[in-house]
């Protein structure tokens, strides 16, 4: 077994992973958060191409490969409000860094969201009908390089790769989640209101303001008053970001849906995983994921 820091937004634990790629993945993504942007590794190549789903929906792919792709291939899966895109912030891309180091990386964009088919009706689009975009880049990746991805989602996105690992365990050889609720995802009181007005008004898309999703999503160090995101990183996520579907957003914060889909699922996953969260995540809180896991930090 290999160590890996458990990054939180600003408390580290440790936890054990059995694969040097959770390692690297984890020093990138919190990189990514909170450096300021500057120059990126050696140019890499890109490419860009849709695949359709079993109930015909297109799903754009975003994949990046640097000179010498040896190693595992890698599927980036993104969290709510945002696409394939998180994952490459410019002078910042988790991608770049990844392919730079020899891993075959695709980030998809899941449907509603992107360049991915966006439907009239966002009530069409659910958590589950999502596992399916994940299920179909997944299968091609193996179909055509022979080898399981390692599966990595953020927030909603951790979800459907927590629900991937479980169901489809041929299709994954280790999974990254980053700031995963076990039991569902918690709503800051002050914008319980927010949500509950957003559920009961029948829209079936949502976008809040930036502020909001700086407060929800990133959070606020209490030491500093100021987000655990750097600004230009927040001013980024927030360009990229779109509607988002108001039924999946419910499913996020519903206890029965989780209790129902994703509690008996955690334990059914047995390939590698780092777990990256912290004690100021707004949505999760490190101590219930580690609780929930039954992984125990060392000292």
């Amino acid at each position: 077994m290999l160590e890996s820091t458990e990054f939180g937004q600003r408390e580290d634990r440790r936890v054990q992973v059995a694969n040097p790629f959770l390692e690297i993945l984890g020093a990138a993504m919190i990189l990514m958060s909170i450096l300021p942007a500057r120059a990126q590794e050696p140019v890499v190549q890109s490419s860009d191409f849709n695949l359709t789903t079993i109930d015909g929906v297109s799903i754009h792919v975003h994949q990046k490969i640097g000179a010498h792709p040896s190693k595992v291939p890698v599927l980036l899966i993104h969290g709510t409000w945002g696409d394939g895109r998180t994952w490459d912030f410019r002078n910042r891309s988790v991608i770049d860094h990844l392919a730079v180091h020899g891993y075959d990386v695709y980030a998809l964009d899941l449907r509603g969201m992107g360049l991915s088919d966006h439907p009239r009706n966002y009530f069409t689009i659910d958590i589950l009908n999502r596992v399916s975009d994940a299920v179909t880049v997944a299968s091609y990746i193996v179909a055509h390089t022979g080898r399981a991805p390692v599966a990595v989602g953020w927030s909603q996105g951790g979800v459907i790769t927590g629900i991937l690992a479980a169901s489809y365990p041929q299709l994954v050889a280790g999974v990254g989640l980053f700031s995963v609720a076990p039991h569902g995802f918690s709503v800051p009181p002050q914008f319980v209101p927010l949500l509950q007005s957003i559920l009961a008004s029948g829209v079936d898309r949502f976008l809040p303001m930036q502020s909001e999703i700086n407060q929800v999503v990133f959070g606020t160090d209490p030491l500093t008053g100021k987000s655990t995101m750097s600004p230009d990183a927040e001013a980024t996520f927030y360009s990229i970001s779109e509607a988002d579907s108001v039924q999946a957003i419910g499913e996020e914060v519903t206890p029965a849906f989780f209790n129902a889909v994703l509690v008996p699922a955690w334990p059914t996953i047995h390939v590698p995983a780092l777990v990256v969260d912290g004690s100021l995540d707004p949505l999760v809180g490190e101590q219930c994921w580690i609780s929930s896991l039954k992984l125990r930090p060392e000292p």
